[in-house]
């Protein structure tokens, strides 16, 4: 498939779909934070962060997209921005967070995947640390709590629309667009895992991860590139401190690449099985449906037994079944 399949042809649709994005995130999306530097009783941002590599690798091991990733994060950051008694114990107790964001997990394969995996798998793969009913009940309580609002616009959304109404503007060759998308792909992805980007616009975090992709551009097309990439700045509403808000996020998603995990393209063994979530081909799970014979297995705290080589970013892989 050419990149540029990934990108969409008709300019008005894109557009009418972006004005509506961007007006959604504007109101009914929005994340005003939630974590307090001072508590030394909640959770931190260092805790979302392991549980969002939990979350990546989940994805990967069952071949999902890792748009669901984004997806669940969203919706348990804007949950906890709402005042209750189970956001208070989610802040608190790192059990009920993990129960969670494990429930948002669950809604967002069901959203966006052909296959759904239910409670009980998840209950299985974290060896009982969760029941399926905890699970269950979550989900009602983060949905109701949304207002059933679940399907906000995620920066690689945002990001792949933009592109799509650069395309016609701006001429590349087909590589070089496969390189914009891919690199977008993977800093809207690494924004997903510090709590700081929560806070922030999709459309802007969308915006920084392109600027920082066009910097692998040579000169004349970069300029070609930014010249274009200017004209929706003003098309779309984005004034000068919203510009500059997006040059600050930009330096802030760079200065993330040294902090990414490294990537692994083939995992064939495991030195601990007890602490180590694996694929198996033993043993069948039906919530895993039409995917095969294959089962998940992990230690009992998943924010605990995460391996860092485990979570790929930049360049999808294939993890060996046993």
């Amino acid at each position: 498939m050419k990149p540029t399949e990934n990108l969409h042809r008709n300019a008005e649709d894109v557009a009418d779909s972006l004005v509506a994005m961007i007006k959604k995130e504007l109101t009914v999306y929005k994340c005003i934070g939630y974590l307090d530097p001072s508590d030394t009783s909640i959770i931190t941002a260092d805790d979302r962060m392991a549980i969002v590599d939990w979350c990546y690798y989940v994805a990967d091991c069952c071949q999902f997209s890792r748009q669901i990733v984004a997806s669940a994060m969203e919706m348990v950051d804007r949950f906890l921005c709402i005042p209750s008694q189970v956001t208070h114990d989610a802040l608190h107790d790192q059990h009920v967070f993990q129960v969670l964001t494990v429930s948002s997990l669950c809604i967002s394969i069901k959203m966006h995947e052909t296959i759904a995996i239910g409670s009980n798998f998840f209950s299985k793969m974290s060896r009982g640390a969760f029941t399926a009913v905890e699970i269950d009940n979550m989900e009602r309580t983060l949905l109701n709590g949304l207002s059933w609002r679940c399907n906000a616009p995620t920066a690689r959304q945002v990001g792949l629309s933009i592109l799509s109404l650069l395309l016609p503007k701006v001429d590349l060759p087909e590589v070089t667009w496969g390189f914009l998308v891919e690199e977008m792909k993977y800093f809207t992805e690494l924004a997903v895992r510090e709590y700081y980007f929560s806070t922030q616009r999709a459309s802007t975090v969308a915006l920084a991860a392109i600027l920082i992709a066009s910097d692998g551009l040579d000169f004349k097309p970069r300029q070609d590139f930014m010249k274009a990439l200017s004209s929706f700045f003003v098309h779309f509403g984005f004034k000068d401190i919203d510009h500059l808000i997006v040059l600050k996020l930009k330096i802030k998603l760079a200065s993330l690449m040294d902090d990414a995990p490294e990537t692994v393209c083939e995992h064939d063994e495991v030195e601990d099985e007890d602490d180590t979530l694996i694929l198996t081909s033993n043993n069948q799970c039906n919530d895993f449906g039409e995917r095969g014979n294959r089962s998940v297995t992990g230690g009992d705290n998943m924010m605990t037994t995460l391996h860092p080589h485990h979570i790929p970013f930049r360049y999808t892989y294939t993890l060996a079944i046993q």
